[in-house]
């Protein structure tokens, strides 16, 4: 071969490894984005339907307290009293300080959720990494399959309610103490670490104790490599036993059981359907979309998943010599078991108020952890088993099959899950914005049925608080507290069509009223109508507030041009005691209660009331 030979074999060369190379790039950058497109998606339904309203149990948390800091008078015992089951000493914390950051914003401890979700995938993933020692490409696939249950939508009550943040501190704790377990640092370290992190736990919900069960194994196995370690650290163990038993006192000291709490007495009456529960429990992050009998596709998942957590767990045990191993999976064994135990407890203090609760979105976010574990789990045995002994290759191919179909199922479940969660999260968000409507005008009318079936079963006292908020600036918009709409009406753009007064039907002692209304700022019907009367002085003063008054208008999805506009239009019979004696000039407003403005519809109409 020629010196222009060996030259020209060399640029080849050069040139493949750089073609390979792009590639190789551009694949990892294309798996990197399938990663993160369960987090980016979750943000996106985040960020369009979450609503700034306080609800339910927020009332019952924190209005008190940050009344009682502008009295001066807040107090250690009001930040780690008892709330339902639980001491949420630090997510009080948290809420305070966002509370006087945002004025009480609660969209933002819904960006705070999403965030402790985040640490917890970047905790998943370093495990991942720790412990599987897989390729580049086999570790983002399984980032991405637990990124899709980390960020799955099936947890809409937990995503769109700020308090339940709660539910999410304990596994935020657990899988960050575990990581620093797999991380070099010292033993000293690692206990304290643990121990703060346990303690966090402890006093943000009330199944938040079980992380000192779930991570001292993890520590004492990963951490000690030998008896003899142990023995040289048994101090550190007493230590733990006396943190822990301490935080026990402190949390069961002066402990009330709560008034709703369920007897516990029916889970051992009816032993089949605490059974049922638990398994519809770990089965639901998968079930609950399904369109006919989520219960039983729940159940049938959730008595899968435990099937193969315990082939798992009998491996690991026949295998206990082998340290290596043990070292790899006790710490996803642990997450597995952090989600059975939260399932059992829940059962057993659940199954009263019948086995479809097992389905609610609320515990969605403890159950997909036995399923997160499992996913990681398989792949170390089935390294274990290839190392171990050599396999036929119909075999290896029979098993790469089976990995597929399962990834498969995942992914079909989760988009089942994904499009009826959807749904909810739309209902959810229009439910709250006809509470944030209605407490808008709290002062104005009294519409009790509204105020406590989307805000909080007691209307007085919700508006007590609103009211102490309101002049605290804590709630934005602020309340309506004046019948002049000039002091919440906005200017219209020239060019935008906010709707039309269409009509007034004189009916007896009463009134048929109809229109349409739209704010194409947000690109929907209005939240309200506000129907007012032209005064002596010239003002348009409040006389009624329609809600749930909305009708279909197919023309003005033609007009438009735009299906938003199907649900524009609106009607109602109102009561003409409303209105005072005389002949008065009407009009009507849209409002919008994201900002607590109104905006003026065209057309007034001229009514006589004798």
């Amino acid at each position: 071969m020629n010196f222009a030979q060996i030259v020209k074999r060399k640029n080849i060369n050069h040139i493949a490894k750089k073609i390979l190379n792009n590639n190789f790039s551009i694949l990892h950058s294309i798996g990197l984005c399938l990663v993160i497109l369960p987090a980016v998606l979750m943000g996106i339904l985040i960020i369009t339907y979450s609503v700034n309203i306080p609800y339910w149990d927020q009332w019952n948390l924190m209005p008190q307290l940050f009344i009682k800091i502008s009295q001066n008078s807040l107090s250690w015992q009001d930040l780690i009293a008892q709330h339902n089951e639980s001491r949420k000493l630090f997510p009080r914390l948290i809420f305070l300080g966002l509370g006087y950051l945002t004025n009480w914003d609660v969209r933002y401890e819904m960006l705070a959720i999403f965030l402790l979700a985040c640490l917890v995938s970047v905790n998943i993933y370093r495990l991942n990494r720790l412990t599987l020692r897989l390729n580049l490409f086999p570790t983002l696939l399984l980032a991405f399959l637990a990124n899709i249950l980390i960020f799955s939508a099936i947890q809409y009550d937990n995503w769109f309610w700020g308090i339940q943040l709660v539910v999410f501190m304990p596994i935020v704790c657990i899988t960050t103490a575990i990581s620093a377990i797999y991380s070099r640092l010292n033993i000293r370290y690692k206990f304290l670490i643990c121990m703060m992190l346990c303690i966090i736990s402890t006093f943000s919900y009330s199944n938040g104790m079980i992380a000192w069960v779930i991570v001292l194994p993890v520590l004492i196995l990963v951490s000690a490599k030998s008896r003899s370690d142990l023995l040289k650290q048994k101090w550190l163990f007493l230590s733990w036993i006396a943190v822990f038993t301490t935080n026990i006192i402190i949390y069961f000291y002066d402990y009330q059981k709560p008034e709703l709490a369920p007897s516990i007495i029916p889970a051992f009456q009816n032993p089949e359907q605490t059974l049922q529960f638990l398994l519809a429990f770990l089965g639901s992050p998968l079930g609950s979309g399904a369109q006919i009998s989520p219960l039983i596709y729940s159940t049938f998942i959730g008595g899968v998943e435990i099937g193969i957590f315990l082939c798992l767990c009998l491996y690991l045990i026949k295998h206990i010599q082998d340290n290596s191993l043990l070292e790899r999976m006790i710490g996803w064994i642990m997450i597995g078991f952090y989600a059975i135990v939260s399932a059992l407890i829940t059962s057993v203090g659940r199954v009263e108020f019948g086995v479809e609760s097992a389905l609610s979105s609320k515990y969605t976010t403890f159950s997909i952890y036995l399923i997160v574990a499992i996913i990681h789990l398989l792949p170390i045995v089935f390294n274990q088993i290839y190392s171990q002994r050599y396999l036929p290759k119909t075999q290896v191919l029979l098993q790469k099959i089976t990995v597929i179909i399962a990834i498969l199922g995942l992914l079909i479940l989760n988009f089942q899950s994904f499009t009826y969660s959807v749904k909810q999260i739309q209902g959810i968000s229009q439910l709250r914005m006809t509470g944030k409507t209605c407490l808008s005008f709290i002062n104005l009318m009294e519409n009790k049925y509204c105020v406590e079936e989307n805000v909080l079963s007691s209307y007085d006292y919700v508006k007590y608080l609103a009211n102490q908020l309101n002049n605290l600036g804590m709630l934005k918009p602020g309340l309506v507290i004046s019948d002049n709409i000039e002091l919440i009406a906005a200017k219209k753009e020239k060019d935008k069509s906010y709707g039309s007064l269409d009509g007034i039907i004189p009916l007896n002692n009463w009134y048929f009223v109809n229109g349409w209304a739209f704010l194409p700022e947000r690109n929907e019907p209005a939240d309200a109508i506000i129907l007012t009367y032209k005064n002596q002085a010239d003002d348009w003063i409040i006389f009624d507030i329609l809600m749930s008054a909305q009708t279909t208008r197919e023309s003005l999805v033609q007009l438009f041009n735009n299906p938003a506009y199907v649900n524009a239009g609106w009607e109602q019979t109102i009561a003409g005691k409303l209105l005072p004696k005389g002949k008065w000039k009407i009009s009507a407003w849209a409002f919008d209660a994201k900002v607590g403005k109104a905006y003026k519809l065209d057309r007034n109409h001229l009514i006589s009331k004798n």
